[in-house]
């Protein structure tokens, strides 16, 4: 099976059931399993455990929120899951969603890719295990390292990226970037040449940095219930104005400016039926097999590392989310 990785909200999920799905997951193929960090359970106690409970799966948070950790409390984080997992641990960085830094941090969303950089920068000067000194706009670490030095100074860092500007950081600082809903179109088109523009400000190889995208699918091919749930994580994306960029990339600018209108006002019902089935099948794995498996394998061409996200219908979150990802790894080349 080609490589690709599942994720889940870890809120969805009891802590027995999370594990299930974990082992799941590595006994079908899959070779990573990317934690999110919101308003359910902390993200790094979970992949601790799922650690101890998988043997193969690369593990890490995506993501972990730039506003809500420091970069030390990061570096520690990554390097403890580095040792307790036996250098399986990477880790995801981003923002955070407003909803979580805004309203259920108190924290404004200042200046996020300047923070983006003051926070890498720290972090993997702290996994070099070396004592260091940074004087920055955001934080000031003076004469301090790691009592422990971690495992790995290079440890994996990914950034979620959903403009140009952390595009371009990305190439210049990560080992990887995490997009939502990329399409190779747009990787060709646009985040390609974002990725070399940054690589060139360090001097790196754009070819090292890992493109990786968040993939949105569906509990069961050809469902009309399956599709419809994800008919409704779509139009919650397209309202969000955090992704706008994402979708004006694509082409889709003016109905994420309707949907998230209709959305803000309330009419969530309305704003869902708003998003016609092509848009949907275009930026997620859903409907036929052979459509989807034809998706996959313009992944793979294009150098694209899918994070399948199954969306699940009420009351069915467990038996969804596993129907989702062994459908897909059957089909997968």
């Amino acid at each position: 099976m080609m490589p690709m990785s599942v994720t889940l909200h870890s809120g969805d999920l009891s802590i027995p059931e999370i594990v299930e799905y974990a082992r799941r997951a590595e006994a079908l193929g899959y070779d990573g399993c990317w934690v999110t960090e919101e308003s359910g359970k902390d993200a790094f106690a979970v992949l601790a455990l799922l650690a101890r409970e998988t043997s193969r799966l690369r593990l890490g948070p995506a993501i972990a929120s730039i506003y809500s950790r420091t970069p030390t409390l990061l570096a520690m984080a990554a390097a403890t899951l580095d040792q307790v997992s036996g250098g399986r641990a990477f880790l995801g960085l981003g923002t955070g969603g407003p909803g979580f830094v805004e309203r259920g941090h108190g924290l404004p969303i200042a200046r996020p890719v300047a923070r983006m950089r003051e926070t890498a920068v720290i972090i993997r000067r702290l996994l070099t295990g070396e004592r260091m000194t940074h004087e920055g706009h955001f934080f000031q670490v003076r004469e301090f390292r790691l009592r422990e030095r971690p495992p790995r100074a290079d440890l994996p860092i990914f950034f979620a990226t959903m403009n140009p500007q952390t595009t371009r950081l990305a190439g210049e600082l990560a080992d990887g970037a995490i997009f939502n809903f990329l399409t190779p179109a747009h990787l060709a088109r646009e985040v390609r040449g974002q990725l070399q523009e940054g690589a060139a400000r360090s001097g790196r190889d754009p070819g090292r940095i890992q493109v990786a995208t968040l993939a949105v699918a569906a509990a069961e091919p050809d469902s009309e219930s399956a599709w419809n749930a994800v008919r409704r994580t779509v139009a919650f994306y397209l309202a969000s104005r955090h992704y706008f960029h994402l979708f004006e990339a694509e082409g889709y600018g003016d109905l994420a400016t309707k949907v998230r209108d209709a959305w803000e006002a309330g009419a969530m019902d309305q704003a869902t039926a708003m998003v016609p089935d092509g848009i949907v099948g275009h930026l997620t794995l859903s409907g036929s097999r052979e459509k989807v498996r034809r998706q996959l394998e313009a992944y793979r061409d294009a150098g694209i590392y899918p994070i399948v996200y199954p969306i699940f219908r009420r009351g069915r979150a467990a038996t969804d989310l596993h129907a989702a990802i062994e459908w897909i790894a059957a089909i997968a080349p």
